[in-house]
């Protein structure tokens, strides 16, 4: 048996109202200030305008899904009804009422409040299937990076430190108001991805111990290329990941510098989006930290000193300026 939940400030407004449908519906009762759960009602039904714009704001603040709301007035207050109507309800009906038309209306209004709560458990069904695509797609993302990292063995950790250095270096501009939280979490995301062409790159030069030729080195460079259009295939697959649009754009363009002489495309200045100008930062300090099989790591005092040897010439000052309000925490 379905459930009416009744709101008013005078239940024994009510009792007329349940004579006429006893044993049709089930009947529960609430004062507008008392808590209500709306979970296992099917109608609900008040008589004050006020409880109608209390229900649609606690909808417009946590979502819930709401039964369908029969208002009953006097007959011919029609200033009321208008504002009742106004405000979504399923129907206003006037007391007193003839039973047998009261019934097929709220019969009609039952077959709503089902639609409702089909359409929601479909919803949520929805919601949790697409957060699953979600998951796996990006472990999927995440995997290809580490494989990419696993192939080169000289650079054990380092998407994972990257990922770590670029969310210390980004929320200085969290702080500033310059990126949204939101923002920085999808760039951290996208971090890993910004080696994943080195996945096109032959073993001999992706494992090579030593300096890389001229020719070796400018095809290592490709990379930067290589996994932007492996990033776009992606975006292609995955359309609702904003994260990747980062991961296209720190791909591509993490070794461009500030002052056009970066690779591949020559950007400079603004023209290197600023996801990007964040990465190249973090990148070369990690590779300057890190040990390699040709040789050590250096101590991160001249890391730092060689970072800030770039400032405006392949670093961006802005970022550079950050960077020394957080250089404290890197490894």
């Amino acid at each position: 048996m379905e459930r009416v939940l009744l709101i008013s400030k005078e239940p024994g407004k009510w009792e007329y109202f349940k004579e006429k449908l006893s044993g049709l519906y089930e009947f529960a009762n609430l004062k507008p200030e008392e808590k209500h759960d709306f979970s296992k009602v099917a109608i609900i039904a008040v008589d004050d305008i006020h409880v109608v714009r209390k229900i649609n704001d606690e909808k417009k603040r946590t979502a819930p899904a709401v039964p369908p709301i029969v208002f009953f007035g006097d007959s011919g207050d029609l200033s009321t009804e208008v504002k009742a109507r106004g405000l979504g309800i399923a129907d206003f009906f006037s007391i007193p009422f003839d039973k047998e038309m009261l019934l097929l209306r709220f019969k009609n209004v039952s077959s709503i409040s089902r639609l409702i709560r089909a359409n929601d458990d479909s919803l949520r069904w929805m919601r949790m299937i697409r957060r699953e695509m979600v998951s796996v797609q990006e472990g999927m993302a995440e995997i290809i990076a580490q494989t990419v990292e696993s192939r080169d063995e000289n650079t054990g950790g380092h998407i994972l430190r990257t990922s770590m250095f670029i969310n210390e270096l980004g929320n200085e501009f969290v702080d500033k108001g310059v990126l949204k939280k939101e923002e920085l979490s999808l760039i951290v995301r996208a971090a890993p991805l910004h080696d994943v062409g080195k996945i096109a790159v032959r073993d001999s030069i992706l494992l090579k111990p030593g300096p890389l030729t001229d020719s070796e080195r400018n095809e290592m460079k490709k990379h930067t290329e290589k996994g932007a259009d492996l990033i776009k295939k992606m975006q292609k697959r995955f359309e609702s990941h904003a994260y990747l649009k980062y991961a296209h754009d720190i791909a591509l363009d993490h070794h461009e510098h500030f002052n056009g002489g970066g690779y591949p495309n020559g950007k400079k200045g603004e023209e290197i989006p600023f996801c990007a100008r964040l990465m190249s930062v973090v990148d070369v300090y990690d590779a300057l930290v890190s040990d390699r099989v040709y040789r050590k790591g250096m101590p991160r005092e001249d890391a730092i000193e060689i970072i800030f040897s770039g400032c405006g010439t392949q670093f961006d000052p802005v970022v550079l300026e950050a960077f020394d309000n957080c250089k404290d925490y890197l490894i």
